[in-house]
């Protein structure tokens, strides 16, 4: 089955079912509506490589240039490691970008497959100049990209991606089927719901990186959802789009853990990806294409760009976002 329809089908069942999330249907409309007028008057896009703490070596120009994969290692290591910052109230997803970055410039064969089964704890230190959160999950999962890739793909990730013969939703299947660390789904009241946020966000990343050529052309690309973390629902409540209710407010309010599975944490993550569903369709039908991946990279800038103004987020430790 299309893991991409998974996702979709799967999160708008909780969101249907959800008790302690729900969306504000008035607020979302206002908010569309607000966007659509401003887009009229001057169009908007995000464009992945003009975020300054990203490394992008692509010339858009060359079509040779959108086949080298230098670029699409950097994007693999960063999306396996693009999860769970909050433990470090001093680093967020521009310092990880910015880190990897500078490492590559550094040393261009640091994310070789051969170089990546090697990773340690000092590596990461070596990286950001600080030990993360969770170093030893990092870890694994550093080493378990490599692994892979030797073990089932000579080692080259140009092999991987063009396997997936240009389909997002074949290359997120492969992603979640060899690397576990990436199988991001739950269980919710006895049904399985699928995520797999870091593989969606891994093709949406080339996507962005390569626009649309070469090793990040897929044909699918809209089928991709958003990609569920904490700061699209951070900025969605901001905005009255979605309700939390006042249990789970309180607890987000006072940073209390919200564990990882829990019925509440599943709610944040299902609703978010079915409001950014509900805003693709307004903004389609209002004569502005845009994919839900491009909608969660505005709203996820505008959170960004908003942090010291926005109410905290919710905090679950996992690998997953």
């Amino acid at each position: 089955m299309n893991p991409l329809t998974l996702v979709r089908e799967t999160t708008a069942w909780v969101s249907g079912l959800s008790k302690h999330v729900k969306i504000n249907n008035e607020a979302l409309d206002k908010e569309c509506e607000d966007f659509l007028n401003k887009h009229r008057i001057k169009a908007h896009k995000e464009i992945w490589a003009d975020n300054w703490f990203h490394y992008c070596d692509i010339d858009i120009e060359n079509e040779e240039s959108t086949f080298t994969e230098l670029t699409a290692k950097y994007i693999l290591v960063l999306d396996t490691l693009n999860f769970c910052f909050w433990p470090d109230s001093e680093f967020e997803y521009h310092h990880l970008a910015r880190g990897l970055k500078n490492a590559l410039i550094a040393n261009p064969k640091c994310f070789d497959a051969d170089q990546l089964i090697k990773v340690t704890s000092e590596t990461i230190h070596q990286w950001f100049g600080k030990d993360l959160p969770n170093t030893s999950e990092r870890v694994r999962l550093i080493r378990e990209v490599g692994t892979v890739l030797i073990e089932y793909f000579n080692g080259s990730i140009k092999e991987m991606i063009l396997s997936a013969n240009n389909k997002a939703s074949i290359l997120v299947d492969l992603v979640t089927k060899y690397f576990w660390g990436f199988r991001d789904s739950a269980i919710y009241k006895g049904k399985q719901v699928f995520f797999y946020k870091r593989a969606q966000i891994f093709v949406g990343d080339l996507w962005g990186a390569y626009q649309g050529r070469g090793l990040g052309k897929f044909d699918d690309i809209k089928q991709l959802t958003m990609f569920a973390d904490y700061r699209v629902p951070q900025i969605l409540e901001e905005l009255k789009v979605i309700e939390y209710s006042p249990e789970l407010k309180e607890m987000i309010k006072n940073k209390i853990e919200i564990p990882v599975g829990s019925e509440m944490e599943l709610e944040i993550r299902a609703v978010t990806v079915h409001v950014v569903e509900k805003m693709r369709d307004y903004f389609n039908k209002g004569h502005c294409e845009l994919l839900a991946l491009e909608i969660d990279w505005m709203l996820w800038g505008r959170g960004e760009a908003m942090l010291d103004k926005l109410p905290p987020h919710h905090r679950t430790l996992t690998i997953f976002y």
